[in-house]
């Protein structure tokens, strides 16, 4: 995937596409619009009008007309601006573009999910509609960048950072999972000791404890079963007095479907049940709502939830 994109990059940037279509494909492509900052101050590079003979035509005239009348100066810098100009945006393009190369990223669609191996052993099971990025010079830093939900299972040695939006995560050896929903931050320690710094405040965890960023603070469970990995994994949901927004959240990241909610909904609902992924959506809306006594209406991609 990487691979494929820095060569389409290079492809633009060397002027190697074969045809006008292949060169609107590639502009209307996602690797476009995540790089098009980059891409476009390339293009304003190409912009500068410059002609390697009509430049050198110029500065023979120049020394021409010095060996005649020494006092006429004709300043070098003004002739080479623009290839100075040139040459420092296509270095730092290099240096963009090594970046890029130097990731490594995962990612989930809705419904998916995966499990990765990291190079020192580690082990991280990638959540729906999640990813992570890390350098491929990994022995030098264990860190992470995640968007979504992940459970990490981490091999003991230098120190591992998870980091998001919301809050970042430290550990040495020690199986967690973290959950980044956009505001929505939550960290569950399974084994070991976790970290968890959130708004300049860290928060240590134990076994079986957890924090988040509804609460601000962190809770020991209290189930007389006490659970090993987070119930995902293993393709099912479970909810225990859950907010109802984080109901239908989950549920439309593993179906990718939109939920939109009656204004004269009570938004304090709470839920406690469960769905497995192999369930189909109409089952997991039936259960929810004779649960809560709703109702819904399935259009156009969306589910309008009312009262009964």
């Amino acid at each position: 995937m990487e691979e494929n994109k820095s060569n389409n990059i290079n492809k633009f940037l060397n002027f190697e596409f074969s045809s006008e279509e292949e060169k609107e494909a590639f502009k209307n492509s996602d690797t476009y619009s995540e790089y098009k900052e980059v891409i476009e101050l390339f293009d304003n590079v190409r912009a500068v009008d410059y002609n390697e003979n009509g430049v050198l035509e110029k500065l023979d005239s120049a020394r021409l007309k010095s060996s005649v009348n020494e006092k006429q100066v004709i300043p070098l810098y003004k002739k080479w601006k623009p290839l100075s100009v040139a040459a420092t945006i296509l270095v730092f393009i290099s240096v963009v573009l090594f970046n890029i190369n130097n990731n490594l990223e995962h990612h989930t669609l809705a419904g998916e999910s995966t499990q990765i191996s990291l190079p020192d052993a580690s082990k991280v099971w990638l959540n729906a509609k999640s990813e992570i990025a890390y350098k491929k010079s990994w022995k030098k830093s264990r860190a992470i960048d995640l968007r979504g939900e992940a459970y990490f299972e981490v091999a003991k040695g230098k120190t591992f950072m998870v980091k998001t939006s919301q809050g970042t995560v430290t550990v040495l050896g020690t199986k967690f999972n973290v959950k980044q929903r956009e505001a929505y931050f939550e960290v569950y320690c399974y084994e070991g000791t976790v970290s968890v710094m959130y708004r300049n405040k860290e928060t240590i965890l134990k076994a079986n404890s957890s924090f988040n960023s509804r609460t601000l603070d962190k809770t020991m469970q209290k189930n007389a079963m006490i659970n090993t990995k987070p119930h995902w994994i293993e393709k099912m949901s479970v909810f225990e007095n859950t907010p109802i927004e984080h109901v239908i959240a989950d549920i439309g990241i593993q179906y990718d479907i939109k939920f939109i909610m009656n204004n004269n909904l009570n938004k304090n609902l709470k839920y406690t049940g469960s769905y497995h992924y192999n369930d189909s959506l109409e089952t997991v809306l039936n259960v929810l709502c004779q649960s809560l006594n709703l109702e819904y209406i399935e259009k156009d991609k969306s589910i309008y939830l009312n009262n009964k």
